[in-house]
């Protein structure tokens, strides 16, 4: 059965919100997709093409521009949305099917069209597994990357060394990437020379590691003209992250993508304020009945003269390309894919900085100032917490505790009694923001949540089932503990109708393992929590998920185990830092703004900042003297009362700043590096 055989024989009873969920489906809708059109000159396309069209709100929004291409098509994996495409516009050509099968993408009437345009679907890794695909009839992630390579191969918009490279990329992106990323390369090998790409993409496009692939193949098959951001993340009612539209025009192929001078993209933000009830920028222009075509008239000036504008409705900017290059380098110069890629430039083995264009014109680079390194050059590592795989069992709040033992209380969907068990089985655990301190440092002591660690004791059931040669690998568990443990392998994780043991969650069932009487290796069993690294007792950590200001703690004397709901960050022996040094310097304002400016936005406001965001944070390659200073203004940050803390971090930041600037900063330095934080902070809490 062929992938679009199998997609038209989807079980109805599927529901609609499920189907959604499982294909990506955030529809456009045609207000937002005629901002998109207008600004990618949809109106002066001969031929139009989305290739996830969805019920058509990318063509219809071209159309009703003005549009009148020889030819416009969509192509769609689901019969429901497909069908409502035919319905809607019976003048454009749509084919049923997956559209990185070649035999699928030949249906089309032609395989170079002057405008792509689309709203591709954002599917995490996790569901394009072959199980999660097979009961919606959708390729698994294997698939689409073999077809989307052989795809290549017949796309008349590519010579042979554009598909010889471009299969690289596709051989070469991420297992962990999300469905987006092959989307955008199929997108961008349908663009016609000369013609458009115009897509919807994920505020992460640019920090993201995995879409590193993406963005080297725009530097260097086209240039990039707009970037258009929804400042206040309300495009998408559903989508927990903040959008943006990407519009770019192919170019014959840059012999590097890394080499650019004076050339800018116009980067735009709209805000709230600019949207009306019948356009993105109705507010623009109230009288105007083509409010999009005005606003991408308006744009085109603002390209050509290099006009820079903020005012309550936009906020229009000029970013050098040569930023985004030198970024993208640091990002995919450690990736195996990008080995050959270029001729003379070679892959790296350590991370490079991150460093925010406004961060760019706020130290003025060409300047003298310190050069920036990542935190890998300092031996300084970065990761996540703790994830049990099953909170309900393996965490639990201290009620009361003495030198030997503790009370637990579990949680409740497991049971009401106490349990008493020995410390040796219940170590403190860093849960959840609530639980964090109102100052810079975690204290252990402090922290009523505990998290079982049983590691070399067993139920007596499970050692009764043991070789004799492996019986005495375990104690045997104290009863209060054993009790509650059986307790938990009974319990229903699931539902009614589909019922799920602890020890069959996929998190939790890895735990197990049959041993090897002969190699002396004794099972495990599913309650035994795997060893802890050093990511889940780090020196630092910072709230992957943040409302306010981003903040680190210090982890005092690494005694505190951290969740996975923070990032955590460790030294090794032969770190050129100390703890408090970088306690300091993460809550400096330069750190502050670096994330502000370049972790991910959220739906709801919120940023997040996860591990690979840090890992590419533009550290100034302090002197020694510089590093003294930090580690005692940190050993003060950790030991201040709050109404002291705003003069340390000031002392902080001019230390921070100085070093930067290559001289004494001034007080206004460091306010403008402020003024940044608040500006995005103030834009992602709107």
């Amino acid at each position: 059965m062929s992938l679009s055989d199998k997609s038209a024989s989807m079980a109805d009873p599927i529901s609609q919100q499920e189907r959604r969920k499982r294909l990506g489906q955030y529809f456009t809708g045609v207000s937002l997709a005629k901002l998109l059109g207008a600004l990618a000159e949809a109106k002066e396309a001969a031929s139009i093409l989305d290739p996830m069209v969805g019920t058509g709100d990318m063509l219809e929004a071209c159309l009703n521009l003005g549009a009148e291409p020889e030819n416009i098509a969509g192509l769609e994996i689901d019969p429901h949305a497909y069908f409502q495409g035919l319905r809607r516009l019976p003048q454009a050509t749509f084919v049923l099917g997956n559209a990185f099968d070649p035999a699928v993408l030949k249906q089309l009437p032609r395989l170079d069209w002057q405008l792509v345009i689309s709203n591709p679907p954002y599917v995490r890794y996790q569901s394009t597994s072959q199980t999660a695909t097979n009961k919606f009839g959708l390729p698994d992630a294997h698939e689409i990357r073999n077809g989307l390579a052989e795809a290549l191969q017949c796309m008349s918009a590519l010579d042979e060394e554009d598909r010889m490279l471009l299969t690289r990329l596709v051989y070469g992106y991420s297992g962990l990437a999300d469905l987006a990323v092959p989307s955008w390369i199929l997108c961008s090998a349908l663009v016609a020379d000369g013609g458009r790409l115009a897509l919807v993409v994920p505020d992460s496009w640019l920090s993201r590691d995995y879409a590193a692939v993406v963005q080297y193949l725009l530097l260097r098959w086209f240039k990039i003209e707009y970037i258009v951001e929804d400042e206040s993340a309300i495009w998408f009612e559903n989508a927990q992250v903040r959008t943006n539209l990407i519009i770019a025009s192919r170019i014959k192929r840059r012999e590097s993508a890394f080499d650019y001078h004076d050339e800018t993209l116009v980067r735009i933000r709209l805000s709230r304020k600019a949207v009306g009830p019948n356009s993105m920028v109705e507010q623009l222009f109230p009288h105007a009945d083509d409010k999009e075509l005005r606003f991408s008239a308006l744009a085109c000036r603002w390209e050509a003269s290099g006009l820079e504008l903020r005012n309550e409705f936009v906020d229009v900017t000029h970013v050098p390309l040569v930023t985004l290059a030198n970024n993208l380098y640091g990002a995919c110069s450690t990736q195996k894919w990008f080995v050959g890629m270029e001729k003379g430039r070679q892959s790296s083995q350590s991370v490079a900085p991150f460093i925010p264009q406004e961060l760019h014109q706020w130290a003025d680079f060409g300047s003298s100032g310190t050069e920036m390194v990542s935190l890998a050059s300092l031996g300084v590592h970065v990761g996540q917490g703790l994830r049990t795989g099953a909170n309900a069992f393996f965490y639990a709040d201290a009620i009361e505790e003495s030198d030997e033992e503790t009370v637990l209380s579990p949680d409740p969907r497991l049971t009401d009694k106490l349990v008493r068990v020995s410390l040796r089985y219940a170590k403190p655990v860093l849960r959840k923001q609530s639980e964090l301190p109102s100052g810079y440092v975690v204290r252990a002591e402090e922290l009523t949540g505990r998290v079982l660690v049983i590691r070399d004791a067993a139920l007596p059931e499970d050692i009764d089932m043991m070789s004799d040669g492996m019986k005495g690998a375990y104690e045997l568990l104290p009863e209060s503990l054993a009790d509650f443990v059986r307790l938990a392998t009974s319990t229903n994780f699931g539902t009614e109708t589909e019922p799920k043991h602890i020890y069959e969650l996929s998190a939790v069932a890895p735990n197990a393992r049959r041993g090897s009487p002969n190699l002396g290796i004794p099972p495990r069993f599913w309650y035994m929590i795997p060893d802890f690294k050093a990511r889940h007792n780090p020196d630092l950590i910072v709230p992957r998920v943040n409302h306010s200001e981003v903040k680190a703690l210090l982890n005092l004397g690494r005694i505190a185990l951290i969740d996975a709901n923070f990032s955590t960050v460790w030294l090794t022996d032969n770190s050129l830092v100390t703890p408090l040094a970088l306690l300091a310097l993460f809550n400096s304002s330069w750190i502050a703004a670096a994330l502000e400016l370049s972790a991910s936005v959220m739906g709801g406001g919120a940023l997040k900042v996860e591990a690979t965001h840090l890992r590419r944070l533009p550290i100034p390659d302090f002197v020694a003297s510089d590093w003294r200073v930090l580690t005692e203004l940190g050993r003060e940050l950790a030991a201040t009362d709050k109404a002291e803390i705003s003069e340390v971090k000031g002392r902080i930041d001019v230390v921070v700043a100085s070093s930067i600037l290559g001289r004494e900063a001034l007080p206004d330095d460091c306010k403008r590096l402020k003024e940044l934080i608040l500006s995005s902070l103030s834009r992602r809490i709107k």
